[in-house]
């Protein structure tokens, strides 16, 4: 699978965690997503890409 990734919402990796958005890809794990960013500058879909496969 390819993702198009323009904003954290759209990010397989992004996660729920007690409310807050959390990222799973950079480091440290489980990084806390400011609400007001649409995609932190710290992010790293903005330079690089991430394959995820799907083994069904």
């Amino acid at each position: 699978m390819i993702f198009v990734v323009t904003k954290c919402a759209d990010c397989p990796l992004m996660s729920m965690e007690e409310g807050r958005r959390v990222c799973n890809v950079g480091p440290p794990s489980r990084r806390p997503i400011p609400e007001e960013d649409e995609r932190p500058t710290w992010c790293r879909m903005r330079k690089e890409q991430i394959i995820i496969r799907d083994f069904k």
